[in-house]
């Protein structure tokens, strides 16, 4: 197991590659993600594994049923940003989907 730390913040500079549209492939969600700098996406958010050394990882941006969900259950994080979700009810995503959510 590692830890996380999370930094959140604004991008600025317009969008970057690979935002909008509809949900990604290797979360599973198929309903329409909100735009960045609105709603769930209002933030951006980063992890890191060491703060000082670390390399950070932009976390993926959401759609409002990951929130719902992830609301609903409770899961012990490995440090695999990779690793799969397994849970009841059923969470649509990895382990980088419910740490943004």
């Amino acid at each position: 197991m590692k830890d996380y730390y999370i930094a959140e913040g604004v991008v600025e500079g317009g969008e970057e590659e690979g935002d909008g549209g509809e949900g990604e492939d290797d979360g599973k969600v198929k309903e329409a993600i909100e735009e960045k700098g609105t709603g769930v996406n209002k933030y951006t958010y980063f992890v890191a594994n060491d703060a000082i050394s670390g390399e950070w990882t932009k976390l993926p941006d959401l759609a409002p049923s990951q929130i719902e969900s992830a609301r609903l259950i409770k899961v012990c994080l490995t440090g695999d940003l990779d690793k799969k979700i397994y849970s009841n009810p059923f969470f649509y995503g990895q382990e980088k989907h419910y740490l943004r959510a």
